[in-house]
């Protein structure tokens, strides 16, 4: 016999209709909205497993990307992409890659196949949204402080975590070995996220995007107040003892010193002095050689799976994919098992992707990395301002997060996975991608106007 309502959850389900109704209509009316609220809200959806019922509010993600991409299509015009751009460097490789990706779901079929395509390729939708509508420049600046913000804050709930302890935050919800994990004694703080791997990445990816960004309008207020918390943004990457994530930010660092910003040097050799104050215990739970050598032995045990099938060996069989198939029913056997009986968990993300595309499948990956970053570059020497700066971030991120796929699979990390194609369709959107208007911070463009204007695109 059905149970009624009480008068709590009534409340509670037509507030939820309320506020999905209102944020549908204001979405249809500006899709860049989904987007931005996508890109605020992403970092905390962590937090549903410790909320009653979260788990049937999972898929929320999956739900306001296809209401934004559909709202694309019939948003009003003023809001659509006004003049034709010109065609990316990465347009033709992210098109030959999400085919091959969506050819081989194809042929593996069944459940591993969709979720190989579902958790390789689904946020692709994401540039082709901003290719329909664009971020002006209001919607760049109000992302990077998302970005400031949301790092911020998870940040601080990460080194909270140390102070609350393993106890206190299993009791109020989160589980052991799954959220919950240790390296040589040190807890792995997780923050608002699913797994410490999540929360250092997306720390990493804060700082080598907004730092270019505020470093080059410090006066500005947002910007001063993120200068002044970096340092914390790096010590909560640090309490997440993600290798993968320190290697990325350090990449990062190094490319935006030597491109532009000289100070980061002087920043580097001061962070370098507080080393001296690291506990012993901290050091040695991020220089331990185990966990590498780990991730050797499996490469070097599936390698034969490489050679042995050049046109690989079908997507989803590995990695965070395959282990959704085994949960939904999939026998092991339509997987890739190391001695037969445990899902393959590649750790890098070139060797996940040559074993299940093959060679053609990892240059079209490698050629992704390359042209964006080349887009990113081109974009920043046209532009001036914020643009260049975001420009010079994101390149700097990309530069990152492929010396950080030598230890992760990256690409399958959510929700990194959702902001690098989102950066990645964010540079279409400067005043540079236009084909028929110069950037108005361009010398040719500013010659030409009578009177004086700033180049600032905030």
């Amino acid at each position: 016999m059905p149970t009624s309502l009480t008068p709590a959850s009534a409340a509670l389900a037509v507030l939820v209709v309320v506020v999905v109704t209102h944020v549908g209509l204001a979405v249809v009316r500006r899709p860049q909205r989904g987007l931005l609220l996508l890109a605020a809200l992403l970092p905390f959806d962590g937090l549903l497993q410790v909320v009653p019922g979260g788990a049937a509010a999972g898929p929320w993600k999956e739900a306001l990307l296809v209401v934004t991409l559909v709202a694309c299509l019939v948003a009003p015009a003023s809001v659509r992409r006004q003049q034709p751009v010109e065609t990316p460097p990465w347009l033709l490789p992210v098109v030959a890659f999400t085919v091959l990706g969506a050819a081989s779901a194809l042929v593996v079929g069944g459940v591993v196949g969709l979720w190989g395509l579902k958790v390789g390729y689904f946020y692709v939708l994401v540039p082709v949204a901003l290719w329909l509508c664009p971020f002006d420049a209001r919607d760049r600046d109000r992302l990077v402080s998302v970005l400031m913000a949301t790092g911020a804050v998870t940040a601080a709930f990460g080194l909270l975590q140390q102070v609350l302890g393993a106890e206190r935050l299993a009791a109020a919800g989160w589980e052991y070995n799954t959220v919950i994990r240790f390296s040589g004694g040190l807890l792995r703080s997780f923050s608002t996220f699913t797994q410490p791997f999540s929360f250092g990445f997306f720390l990493t990816l804060v700082l080598l995007v907004c730092l270019p960004v505020a470093m080059a309008d410090h006066r500005r207020t947002r910007n001063l107040a993120f200068l002044v918390v970096s340092p914390v943004l790096v010590v909560g990457m640090a309490s997440s003892v993600v290798r993968g994530a320190a290697l990325a930010l350090v990449v990062g660092l190094v490319v935006l010193m030597v491109w532009r910003y000289r100070g980061l040097f002087h920043v580097g050799a001061v962070a370098s002095l507080g080393l001296l104050l690291v506990p012993a215990s901290a050091v040695t739970a991020y220089l331990s050689s185990s966990s590498l050598g780990e991730r050797a032995t499996g490469w070097s045990v599936i390698l034969d799976r490489v050679t042995s099938a050049p046109l690989g060996n079908g997507i989803g069989r590995t990695g965070a994919a395959g282990e959704k198939a085994l949960e939904l029913g999939a026998p092991l056997n339509e997987v890739i098992a190391l001695d037969g009986d445990e899902l393959y968990l590649p750790d890098n993300q070139y060797v996940k992707t040559a074993l299940e595309l093959g060679p053609l499948g990892l240059w079209l990956l490698v050629l992704v990395g390359v042209t964006v970053v080349a887009h990113a570059v081109a974009v920043a020497r046209r532009t001036d301002g914020d643009d260049r700066a975001l420009a010079q971030g994101i390149a700097a991120s990309v530069v990152g997060a492929a010396a950080a796929s030598t230890v992760s699979t990256y690409l399958e990390i959510f929700p990194l996975d959702f902001y690098f194609w989102l950066l990645l369709g964010v540079l279409t959107c400067s005043n540079a991608a236009s084909r028929s208007t110069p950037s108005l911070c361009a010398p040719e463009a500013v010659a030409s106007r009578p009177t004086s204007a700033s180049c600032s695109t905030r």
